[in-house]
């Protein structure tokens, strides 16, 4: 399938939206590919799904989501003023970053996929790739939805009334939100339809589409999330078989191969934003403030992983306190535009692991026998535990060293383990005095805009 590519003027014109946002059904879709869009056919069809698939590409998935979510874990620190909130974990309802990004952009590609949903699904044509269109754009929205509801609903609990306020077609008009239970129930409906219906993998072919097994993986995730450990567990090892497979070499990964790889099993297919200052996640990470943090950097020390380390015009002199992340520090192609890895098959085996870990009757040498093949392959020897409390804050360290830096998985790592009791949110960051917020609030201007018909998250 070809890919359409929009100009910076695109981007602006969204980002000029977002920052005016007042409910989600107001979102344009990129491209302008919405409601006026004419689909006919199965080619015009494709055109508007390139459209939900730029969304995965764009400033606030690609870029920004990664930035902000780590800033809240422990991987990374930022000079930036506007990480500061997020470094002390006392982001406030009126914060633009949240407005513009981090809740905007989820909903952007929800909207997006929707059209495409609604558009296709209207067609009268027998052609099999018609099915396969939705089941994709069913996927984008799942993973739209399943965003907002590990940033700002109590997935933990799916008791909770505090869920997303789901969309599920285009236009509707702003409601409360659902509850947990029925946001999950939302996503993993879609994710059914793209595993059955989705695309194959195929090795050596550029990762940014949804597939069978990218929709497997995503899957496993939310079903980790949801506490449903044996279903995680099953998914997980289904997508541990192949036909993706774990890359040789950590560095050549990032550096070389990138969306590429048949380690990566779902990426943006490149940092789509370009402009006068090489916006990008190279750009980002190199040269505008954002940093490992000094406890990251410790935590690497001894680890074959460290190779990530990379200096920049800000390091000091000192090559043991480098803070740049070299997972984005070389570009596609030789530019400053990089990918965003949303997943990679490394995570697949760290979700087995906790999730067999967890689970009633979970085969503690399974999990760890798991976790060790994964630090094999990073060139590590094996580690031991001697009980289940010791192989969870194990594996939850693995993720660190494999994923840390990349797309804020420590931060939602963290409030899960604080939530299922595993450690004390204080004693692992100070800033985390208020377990209430460990969700993010609802924008202000979009509560207002509801007649607060959308409700606040407690203690905002």
């Amino acid at each position: 399938m070809k890919i359409v590519y929009t100009s910076c003027t695109c981007l602006l014109l969204f980002l000029t939206q977002a920052c005016e946002l007042t409910e989600v059904t107001k979102l344009a879709p990129h491209h302008k590919l919405g409601e006026e869009t004419v689909v006919t056919d199965i080619p015009s069809a494709e055109k508007l799904l390139s459209g939900a698939y730029y969304s995965l590409k764009d400033e606030a998935m690609a870029n920004q989501m990664g930035i902000y979510t780590s800033l809240m874990g422990l991987n990374v620190v930022s000079t930036a003023v506007s990480g500061i909130a997020y470094t002390n974990n006392t982001v406030q309802t009126t914060d633009a970053n949240i407005n513009n990004y981090l809740y905007a952009g989820p909903y952007q590609l929800i909207q997006t996929a929707n059209w495409v949903i609604d558009k296709t699904g209207a067609l009268k044509v027998n052609d099999p790739r018609k099915i396969q269109i939705i089941a994709e754009a069913r996927f984008l929205r799942a993973l739209g939805h399943f965003y907002i509801l590990r940033l700002f609903g109590e997935f933990w609990d799916v008791n909770s009334k505090f869920g997303v306020e789901i969309k599920d077609a285009p236009k509707l008009p702003v409601a409360p939100r659902s509850s947990v239970k029925a946001s999950y129930d939302l996503i993993l409906s879609d994710l059914d339809e793209a595993i059955l219906n989705g695309k194959d993998y195929v090795k050596g072919s550029k990762k940014g589409y949804a597939t069978k097994l990218a929709a497997k993986a995503i899957k496993a995730k939310v079903l980790l999330y949801k506490k449903d450990y044996s279903g995680a567990a099953i998914l997980a090892k289904e997508v541990m078989a192949g036909p993706a497979e774990l890359a040789g070499n950590f560095v050549d990964l990032f550096q070389k191969q990138k969306h590429m790889s048949d380690e990566v099993i779902l990426s943006a297919l490149v940092f789509a934003t370009e402009n006068s200052s090489g916006t990008g996640k190279n750009f980002y990470w190199i040269n505008a403030g954002n940093f490992l943090s000094p406890r990251y950097t410790a935590l690497l020390t001894n680890d074959a992983r460290k190779a990530i380390i990379v200096r920049n015009f800000r390091d000091p002199a000192d090559p043991s306190k480098w803070r740049g992340n070299g997972k984005f520090s070389v570009g596609v192609d030789g530019t400053n535009y990089d990918t965003e890895y949303y997943f990679r098959l490394a995570e697949a085996y760290l979700i087995y692991a906790e999730a067999e870990a967890r689970r009633d009757g979970g085969v503690l040498t399974d999990a760890l026998n798991v976790l060790n093949a994964l630090r094999v392959k990073r060139g590590m020897t094996g580690v031991t535990a001697q009980d289940k409390t010791q192989l969870l804050a194990l594996i939850r360290t693995e993720k660190e060293l494999e994923l840390g830096a990349e797309s804020g998985e420590d931060w939602f790592d963290l409030v899960r383990y604080i939530k299922n009791g595993d450690v004390q949110p204080a004693v692992v960051k100070p800033s985390l005095q208020d377990a209430g917020k460990l969700i993010l609030p609802i924008p202000q201007l979009s509560i207002d805009a509801s007649n607060h018909i959308i409700a606040q998250n407690p203690g905002y």
